[in-house]
């Protein structure tokens, strides 16, 4: 059997109720990608609006796989790159749009960089602000000034917030290494992925692009951010909010970040305090949510 050729890139989507918005998503591809060859698969968690239907209806080109069962993030983008032939993959959130020429961009840069691991685009509000997801290593102070915590939100400019965010206070168009950048859009070569392995599938959702950022930089490569590539990102739409569901995948996440790299050896006995700070967290952020929701009626 002759061996099928390889693309240069693999865009892999994972939805899950992705109806309304994951036309846009693959048409955005589709326009951007005009100096590389790219296939597109869309694994499905079981959508219940249909989501597979529609894009093999509407893109047949596309390749859909179905999990059969909400299986996560992580296990769903593992999945589609078994499936892929690219040289390079791209994690892609069905409700991100790229620009013109933004994934050429980065597999560009990924091309002339030796010992480049992860490249991100500058992944944007709908508005155009910066979401601020080049970041460093989250340290227990993230709990408090993350990206979307009370404070970080009253005081954007306060020296911890931005520590954490790194990549907000880089100007200009050049290219800039950081620790780690959302999973929404990440590029990574295929020959890095067989050095590291897959996502980690302990993580269902949420943490599982720091966790592999990580691991990345440990086996000595570079994760970088490439400006001049643009995504918008409108976060939450697969999602709908942040329900209480999502709330405690985020904080499972979270523990199960600091467990693997931080609470080892000596300190593993600290795991569950760990574990009640990150669940009284979670209480409160669940309990603000329902505040928020009843004052909004």
């Amino acid at each position: 059997m002759a061996e099928v050729a390889a693309v240069d890139l693999s865009v892999l989507i994972v939805t899950y109720n992705s109806r309304a918005f994951i036309g846009e998503c693959v048409d955005a591809v589709r326009a951007s990608m005009t100096r590389h060859t790219y296939e597109i698969i869309a694994v499905d968690n079981a959508s219940s609006d249909e989501t597979s239907k529609y894009l093999r209806d509407e893109y047949p080109s596309v390749l859909v796989i179905d999990m059969g069962r909400n299986a996560g993030f992580s296990a769903g983008n593992n999945c589609a790159y078994r499936a892929s032939r690219g040289r390079h993959v791209v994690l892609l959130n069905g409700d991100a749009t790229v620009t013109p020429g933004a994934l050429d961009a980065l597999i560009e840069f990924l091309d002339s960089s030796e010992g480049a691991g992860v490249v991100a685009p500058r992944l944007l509000n709908p508005d155009g602000s910066d979401q601020g997801t080049a970041r460093s290593f989250p340290t227990p102070a993230a709990a408090v000034f993350g990206r979307r915590s009370p404070l970080t939100r009253m005081f954007p400019a306060n020296h911890y917030s931005r520590r954490y965010m790194s990549g907000l206070d880089r100007e200009g168009s050049e290219p800039f290494e950081v620790d780690w950048v959302s999973g929404a859009c990440l590029m990574v070569p295929r020959a890095v992925v067989k050095t590291v392995g897959l996502l980690d599938e302990s993580f269902f959702m949420h943490w599982e692009d720091a966790d592999w950022c990580r691991r990345i930089k440990q086996r000595g490569f570079t994760v970088s951010c490439l400006p001049t590539a643009q995504v918008f990102h409108a976060e939450g739409s697969s999602r709908r909010g942040w329900p209480s569901a999502q709330v405690r995948y985020f904080h499972r996440g979270a523990y199960r970040y600091y467990a693997k790299h931080h609470l080892t050896g000596a300190r593993s006995v600290l795991r569950p305090v760990a574990a009640g700070a990150l669940a009284g967290r979670a209480a409160l952020v669940m309990a603000r949510n329902r505040s928020t929701a009843i004052s909004s009626r």
